[in-house]
């Protein structure tokens, strides 16, 4: 279980959230745009240093952060890329596990290429076999499929939950699209303004009374879908 109480003022913005990852679970953090999702990760990844608070986590809970753009190095080939964490280091990558890895993101055919040669959709593939070749216990993923198109949103969500259940990932993944969130979450967390005003079910959330403006933008649009009943 990962659990932190994190305050950090940026300029006029200001974050205050207190959040419990549980293991193995697929958790959601939904909220619009600046509402402190990515600001979060950040913090809980360690690339940012709260004014005030801790993550806790168990020291085997190895925390990787796959950022927005990927961060994939343009000039190293994808097999490159997929081993950096250990050629860099001069180690042999674990065979077995990059074939495993190579498999199951249907990378076979792409391991020459350089980033600019890869579609969206397989760009994304790579990067996230760079973040599982790191040996992560939680994966933290900033809205990894908002520059994809329907089709290949689909895709990478299945892929997914495959990823977390073959690999016993605790994730937890931003974004700004309630069906998104709705297709993959476990536990989901809403927030607005820098604080969290939800943490529990998708179901309990779709019926929470205490709605904020945006809650209940998104409750309407389910409630039109007859997603569910008042």
């Amino acid at each position: 279980m990962v659990r932190a109480r994190l305050k950090k003022n940026l300029g006029d913005f200001q974050l205050e959230v207190d959040i419990r990852l549980d293991p193995m679970t697929y958790h959601v953090m939904l909220g619009p745009s600046g509402s402190g999702k990515s600001l979060t990760l950040r913090l809980l990844a360690g690339f940012v240093t709260p004014d005030k608070g801790t993550v806790e986590s168990p020291k085997e809970n190895r925390i990787v952060y796959l950022p927005q753009n990927l961060g994939l190095f343009p000039h190293l080939s994808v097999y490159e890329n997929l081993t950096f964490s250990y050629l860099a280091r001069g180690q042999r990558p674990p065979q077995s596990f990059l074939d495993e890895l190579i498999r199951t993101l249907g990378l076979n055919g792409l391991l020459d290429r350089l980033p600019r040669d890869l579609s969206g959709g397989q760009a994304q593939r790579v990067a996230l076999g760079r973040a599982l070749m790191a040996g992560p216990r939680v994966l933290l993923l900033d809205e990894p499929l908002s520059s994809l198109d329907f089709h290949l949103r689909l895709e990478l969500i299945r892929l997914l939950k495959e990823l977390k259940e073959r690999f016993q990932l605790t994730i937890l993944h931003v974004t700004h699209d309630p069906i998104e969130a709705h297709l993959l979450a476990e536990k989901i967390f809403v927030i607005e303004e820098g604080r969290l005003i939800y943490q529990g079910d998708w179901g309990g959330f779709l019926r929470c009374r205490k709605m904020s403006p945006f809650v209940s933008l998104v409750a309407a649009f389910f409630r039109e879908l007859d997603l569910i009943q008042d």
